[in-house]
Formats: structure tokens, C-alpha cells, sequence
């Protein structure tokens, strides 16, 4: 598939610079150049964008696609079988596409479903977003979220666990470093470290030398400090997250995925289960203070909804970028939590209009710098160069 996507106002590069009078070339998945109008080959087709705004796709680095989004997920879960949380799974890419999210980051799925969605997508029997996939979450025996874990307790079974979930197909690792604020009645919390630096070594050693990158989920310090020094790439919440750790993030290079958006639900909402929401009241305040403070540090910085957890469904990235812009008032650099940043984060050619990256974008009618609002209003959605939406 080649075509010239014509009269388009291009957010484009790095720095989501407005380009006009210029054209982008899609040729084999790809944006194969950008370039004037008067610069465009006789043979190539022509498609008329009229006058609309082109951005790339939108990237949420945070999500669980089998679970609901209702106030309860843990509870529909235990009601549905498998082949009820499959179908799930499926319905709900649509709600992304829609949202002009083309590339989501699953990290926990019972018995494994994200795995199998994704690779339905990449084959072409389910529309939907890119999906890069972890599959079941490291966890140790009794830890956070045992209901889509494989546990494991110490150094060889971290090992054996990793190896287990590369071989079953999955694109990212995740792992629980600490308690949670939602999944469990008893038996966690927030404050607690839970795999050791030792066990997530092992399991980043072995994650990195197969090319896929680890994702910790982290609220307490105890378990961030594990996983920045374990290796992890990303951490999940950071709740804790203090001067020292952000220091060593900054010299590691490890990004830091806030889900702001969801612990607000949590925290401020009646229909939440009682034991997550005095958890949640607990913690806000902090997480917020250090989305403030450490924003613009050098911490590379990625937009996740979480979606799928309470109260928080699948078109919530958007409300992720609200909740981001209502602490730093900085349209331009929020939007590049979801575009670019994210795709730096994730390793991979997405997130940019940029020559040599996947033809992944959205075209809107208004230009979203000038309001984030503007993201919600998504006329068309193109995956791989294709429209798809």
C-alpha cells in the first residue's frame, strides 16, 4: 500500500513541530518521507486530508484488556471462564481504535489472554492496536495480583518464570515489586517490598539478553529502590518516588509510568471497594507531589491508564492526560507522554511523524495543542498505513 496523505497540517519529529504544505508518504507500513507539495512523485495516489491535523498514534503504556473497567474487576472476573474473558478482551480493542490509541502496553492477563489477543491482532483476525503483551506478572507466592501471576521464590525459579513467559510469546516483562492498592482484600500492602533485588536481577539479566524490556509495578520505596537497581526500564506508579530515587532513575535510564488517573478514581469514588479506597486516600497526595516535583526531571516519562481497573476503562488515557495536565500545564509536553516519549519507552518506531517509523496516526479536527480536548475528537485512525477507524 502507497499513497501521499495531502493537505494535512503534521505534527511532526520530536518536538511535535507544525508542518504545513508538506506531505506524508506511506509506503509498506511506514512513513517513507515527508515532503512539499511541489516535491510529490506523478506516481503515486493522493489522498486528501482536508485540511485536518495529522498526530501519531496514541500509545498507553498501562493497561489489562481482559478486565472491566467497573468498580469491582476482580469480582467479574471470578464470575466469567475463559472463553468469556477472551471475548472481552477482543470487544474491548475496538474501544481503543476508536480513541486513536494504535499501540497499548498489556501488562497482567489471567491464564495468559493478552498473549493470544495480540497475536490474533498481529495475524489479522482481530482489529485492533498494537498490543505488546507480558502475559502473566512475575510475582512472589502470595504477592500483588495472584489471579494472573506465576509465582515465583528466588533466584532460579525468577529465572525459570522469565523463560517461561519468553517462550509463550511475551514482548515485555512485568513484575510486582511491592503490595497494591486494588486486587486483593488482605494479605498486601502498599508499603511492602515483595520480589528482592536478587530475584529481579535475575529476571532483568535474562529479559535483556532476549531483547525485552521489564516493567516493575512499584508504590512503596523499598520495592523502587529494588527495581532500579535490579535494571527494570520502567517503573509502574512510584507512588514513594523521592529525590534519591529520581536521581537514580536519572542515571540508569529508567522511565517512570505515573497512572495518575486511576488512584484519583480509587480514592474519590463510593462504588470502589472499601479496602482499595482507604489504601488509595492514603497515597494520592504523594503520588501527586511527585508527578509535580519530578516532572521535569530528566526521567523520561510515559503516559499508562491502567485501564481496565476500577472505574477506569478503556478509552481512559485520555483522562490519564487530563489528570497529568491538571498537575503540569504543559499541553505539548503531556501529549508527548502518549506519542513520543512512549515510544521511546517501549524501544520501538512508533510515536512520531517521522520518516523510517510505522504509519501509525490519527487525524483530528482541531489541533490538540492548543487543547487537550482536541484528542477526543478522532475522525480517522490509520494502523500500519491502513485506516482502520
Amino acid at each position: 500500500m502507497e499513497y501521499i496523505m495531502d493537505n494535512i497540517q503534521i505534527l511532526y519529529g520530536s518536538d511535535l513541530e507544525m508542518k504545513t504544505d508538506h506531505g506524508v508518504w506511506m509506503k509498506d507500513g511506514e512513513i517513507y518521507n515527508i515532503l512539499p507539495k511541489k516535491d510529490y512523485p506523478d506516481h503515486v495516489e493522493y489522498v486528501d486530508g482536508e485540511g485536518k491535523y495529522l498526530l501519531p498514534g496514541l500509545i498507553d503504556l498501562h493497561v489489562h484488556i481482559m478486565w472491566d473497567g467497573l468498580k469491582d474487576p476482580v469480582a467479574t472476573l471470578e464470575e466469567e471462564g475463559y472463553e468469556q474473558m477472551l471475548i472481552r478482551a477482543v470487544s474491548n480493542c475496538k474501544n481503543y481504535v476508536e480513541s486513536g490509541i494504535t499501540t497499548v502496553r498489556d501488562i497482567g492477563s489471567v491464564d495468559d489472554i493478552a498473549l493470544h489477543v495480540a497475536k490474533g491482532v498481529k495475524r489479522g483476525l482481530v482489529i485492533g492496536p498494537n498490543i505488546i503483551a507480558s502475559g502473566k506478572t512475575l510475582t512472589m507466592t502470595g504477592g500483588h495480583d495472584p489471579f494472573w501471576a506465576r509465582f515465583v521464590d528466588g533466584r532460579d525459579e525468577a529465572l525459570k518464570g522469565v523463560r517461561e513467559q519468553i517462550f509463550k510469546g511475551a514482548e515485555v516483562i512485568k513484575v510486582s515489586s511491592t503490595g497494591g492498592v486494588y486486587g486483593r482484600h488482605e494479605g498486601e500492602s502498599v508499603g511492602n517490598a515483595e520480589l528482592s533485588m536478587e530475584e529481579q536481577q535475575v529476571i532483568c539479566n535474562e529479559a535483556h539478553k532476549f531483547g525485552l524490556k521489564v516493567a516493575s509495578h512499584a508504590i512503596g520505596r523499598q520495592g523502587i529502590f529494588n527495581s532500579i537497581q535490579a535494571g527494570v526500564d520502567t517503573i509502574e506508579h512510584g507512588h514513594y518516588l523521592d529525590e534519591e530515587l529520581a536521581t537514580m532513575m536519572e542515571e540508569k535510564g529508567t522511565a517512570w509510568i505515573p497512572t495518575l488517573f486511576v488512584y484519583q478514581q480509587i480514592a474519590s469514588l463510593e462504588e470502589i471497594p472499601a479496602y482499595a479506597k482507604e489504601k488509595a486516600v492514603e497515597i494520592v497526595e504523594r503520588h501527586e507531589k511527585a508527578f509535580k516535583s519530578f516532572f521535569d526531571r530528566n526521567i523520561l516519562i510515559g503516559a499508562g491508564s491502567d485501564a481496565g481497573s476500577p472505574c477506569t476503562p478503556h478509552t481512559a488515557l485520555l483522562d490519564e492526560l487530563f489528570m497529568m495536565y491538571k498537575f503540569v500545564p504543559n499541553i505539548k509536553e503531556i501529549i508527548k507522554t502518549a506519542t513520543i516519549n512512549a515510544g521511546e519507552i517501549l524501544g520501538r518506531r512508533v510515536g512520531k511523524i517521522q520518516e523510517g517509523y510505522k504509519a501509525d496516526f490519527v487525524l483530528l479536527g482541531k489541533n490538540p495543542l492548543d487543547d487537550l480536548k482536541y484528542l477526543g475528537e478522532v475522525e480517522q485512525v490509520f494502523i500500519d498505513g491502513r485506516l482502520v477507524y
